[in-house]
């Protein structure tokens, strides 16, 4: 007897493919196999437990009441040969290939036997193949095969890519019931309302005959009340499918004769009736921690009157070069969130909360539904994610790095299902990068952050489930904070420590410089709009610390950028994407507190610049006025907070030389709130007895005068709070 032995756990890992192997070899045995499967004149010899094993169908079939339960073989009626026997190797084996070619073939069939996994992995297939030319396609291929997730990403795609769709080969052959519903939704995407009248026009061209008779009703549906009058006299009345179509041209005219007669107002009030919104695209921004927030917890702002919580939602009006307010994301001062648009709405995820000394990474994802105006919380992510990148590929959200790891995990968020998947973690490790899909893969760029190495590329095949690394000649060198964007095919780089702009073509693996920026452009965002490209960020100016945040827009075609405007509050880290949304819904414009410095005989800040440069005896090391004026905006960005922001609309700024004496006009709507500010000439900056001030101006920035003005601003803050509880 064997004695005083330890146990022994033994596990041979390669024991359940090998027995699966030898079974897939008995089955060339007729012994050795129990049912025989007949589809199209040929047999296929197995086993009844693996195939109830991988299939409901087989299993309800083999265990139940059926003749099939104990015959020896089994006809299958319209099963293609080929397919059933991809299905056999793949319950045998555990590997399938999917190709253009057998995929319709392995849906269908693999739907009609019950083989789930089969089926899943083609309609995954499926979704991730979507694109203009395929779109239509897919979208009928996924109603006959009974897909919803395939038919939703395929219409979803149809909407977000209408004009692109416009001009496939599959446009002129679709339904005209699908192409009406297209022109009616209120979610579709086109740069103007003339890309629905050329598209009905095109659909109908193309077999005039037969379509001629749905011109009315085509054109019924592509809001003719908001086209221009010329467009609709020299343009669409000149047309021969119109002149064709007597119920066409009679819409047409009727429109054009109530533009004539009818107010200018018409327009306006046409679209403000229009069962349709008038969709425009716009840059969405939303903002994290601010230069002009209060240094407040999280149970801080979830106790604050919601009415007194920061503005931090707003869209920017391209064509009219303006902000607009936006509901509030609910979760204010967070940052270290990714933002990025899915379908026309917005996706936020992940972020750290709390105060500067008790900080943590979170999984929520809030969901922007632009169609509704509205925040919703979705599936939370799989794990707390912090200074991550997220980044759209065919229909779903990926979320990028983040994590507390060593490696860098990532998992996507479909929407259809509203669920999180893991997926394969990227073959290097970084902390420093950015990400952007581009023709159906997925590229990470970016290097490690302890090291100031060259940047690493790597590319996410979501068919196959794998990561590769991408070797490029002219990679960039170290960037800090990369953002990147995809156009046309190309990808857009940018960074923090840098005006360069870089971009890469996938196609020919070559990296390129483009045009520089006019500044730098921190913790912001990279932007596809209009055709062009947006960035924003703030960046610090000169020695004065004025703070900027201007935009930038790049025309591409041109090979320039352009400053447009700024960002409407002073945000440390924003977020931003581009969506497409009714200006007209959110009318109100995003609160701007505008500043403005006079003297005692009314000269503002430019004069008095003037008549410093001509008094050329005035101390080089003097303030000028406008680096006064950048002091005072700063302490007015640290100490007016948020509700006297948001309701007074102009700052004005008069001091006398002469008393030094401040007078501070606050002035929300026709109302005036002021206080007196006495400066403190005497005493310089350093408190070095005996030392006085060589010029009146150096009296406004002096630690006297800012200590005043805080306690002015807090004055006015408490002020409208009790304006507000007043009206409560």
């Amino acid at each position: 007897m064997v004695r005083n032995v330890d146990d022994l756990d033994f596990s041979l890992s390669s024991h359940p493919q090998s027995i699966l192997e030898g079974l897939r070899s008995l089955c060339s045995q007729p012994k050795l196999v129990d049912v025989t499967l007949g589809a199209g004149g040929r047999d296929f010899p197995c086993h009844r437990a693996v195939l109830a094993l991988c299939s409901p169908y087989f299993l309800t079939m083999f265990s139940g009441d059926f003749v099939e339960s104990i015959a020896a073989r089994v006809e299958l009626q319209d099963v293609d040969p080929d397919v059933l026997s991809t299905l056999l190797d793949f319950a045998y084996t555990g590997k399938l290939t999917i190709n253009q070619g057998n995929v319709e073939g392995l849906i269908g069939t693999s739907s009609q036997l019950q083989f789930q996994t089969v089926r899943g992995v083609c309609s995954r297939y499926l979704q991730h193949q979507i694109d203009a030319t395929n779109c239509l396609g897919i979208l009928e291929f996924g109603e006959t095969h009974g897909c919803p997730e395939v038919v939703a990403k395929a219409w979803a795609f149809l909407l977000e890519n209408f004009e692109a769709v416009q001009h496939s080969e599959e446009f002129p052959l679709l339904g005209k019931e699908r192409l009406a519903a297209c022109l009616a939704h209120e979610s579709l995407r086109v740069r103007s309302d003339h890309a629905r009248v050329e598209a009905a026009l095109a659909w109908v061209r193309h077999r005039e005959t037969p379509r001629l008779a749905h011109l009315p009703e085509l054109l019924g549906l592509t809001r003719l009340a908001l086209l221009s009058p010329d467009y609709l006299r020299d343009h669409l009345l000149t047309d021969g499918l119109v002149q064709g179509s007597p119920g066409g041209r009679e819409a047409v005219e009727n429109i054009l004769q109530e533009k004539m007669d009818v107010a200018p107002g018409f327009v306006e009030r046409a679209s403000a009736c229009s069962p349709q919104p008038n969709l425009q695209e716009v840059l969405f921004v939303m903002g994290g921690r601010s230069l002009d927030d209060e240094d407040e917890d999280e149970d801080e702002d979830e106790d604050r009157d919601p009415r007194m919580l920061p503005r931090n939602c707003a869209f920017y009006n391209i064509k009219t070069q303006q902000w607009h307010q936006l509901p509030n994301f609910p979760n204010p001062n967070k940052w270290g969130y990714s933002l990025v648009s899915l379908s026309n709405d917005v996706y936020v995820t992940g972020g750290s909360r709390g105060s500067n000394t008790n900080t943590w990474s979170t999984t929520e994802t809030w969901k922007y539904v632009t169609r509704q105006g509205c925040w919703l919380t979705v599936a939370p992510m799989l794990r707390p994610r912090t200074n991550h990148t997220s980044a759209t590929l065919n229909g779903e959200v990926y979320v990028i790095g983040g994590t507390t790891l060593n490696y860098v995990e990532v998992e996507h968020y479909d929407p259809y299902s509203d669920t999180w998947a893991v997926t394969c973690p990227a073959l290097r490790y970084v902390t420093n990068f950015t990400a952007a899909a581009c023709h159906g893969k997925l590229y990470v760029i970016g290097s490690c952050a302890v090291k100031y190495n060259a940047l690493t590329m790597q590319c996410y095949n979501p068919v196959i489930d794998s990561w590769s690394i991408i070797c490029s000649p002219f990679i960039p060198k170290y960037l800090s904070s990369p953002r990147c964007v995809t156009a046309d095919g190309v990808v857009y780089l940018i960074a923090d420590n840098t005006k360069k702009v870089y971009s890469y073509d996938p196609d020919a693996n070559m990296w390129q410089k483009v045009q520089f920026l006019h500044m730098l452009h921190e913790n912001g965002g990279l932007v596809v709009l209009d055709g062009g490209l947006v960035v924003t960020g703030g960046h610090w100016k000169g020695m004065e610390g004025d703070y900027g945040v201007e935009m930038e827009v790049y025309d591409r075609a041109a090979d320039s950028w352009r400053v447009e405007g700024t960002l409407p509050r002073l945000w440390f880290y924003s977020g931003s994407a581009s969506v497409f949304l009714d200006p007209a819904q959110w009318p109100e414009a995003f609160p701007k507190l505008e500043f403005s410095l006079l003297d005692a005989d009314g000269r503002n800040e430019e004069e008095l610049n003037y008549g410093r440069e001509r008094n050329t005896g005035t101390p080089a090391d003097t303030p000028t006025p406008t680096a006064v004026c950048s002091r005072m905006r700063q302490i007015i960005a640290r100490n007016l907070t948020e509700p006297p922001r948001d309701f007074i609309s102009h700052l004005t700024f008069t001091f006398d030389l002469d008393s030094c004496i401040c007078v501070f006009i606050l002035c929300p709507g026709e109302t005036s709130m002021g206080g007196l500010l006495p400066m403190d000439p005497g005493v310089p900056e350093d408190r070095t007895p005996g030392h006085t001030y060589r010029d009146p101006l150096q009296r406004l920035i002096n630690p006297a005068c800012t200590l005043a003005f805080s306690v002015l601003c807090n004055f006015c803050t408490w002020l409208v709070m009790v304006a507000l509880e007043g009206n409560s």
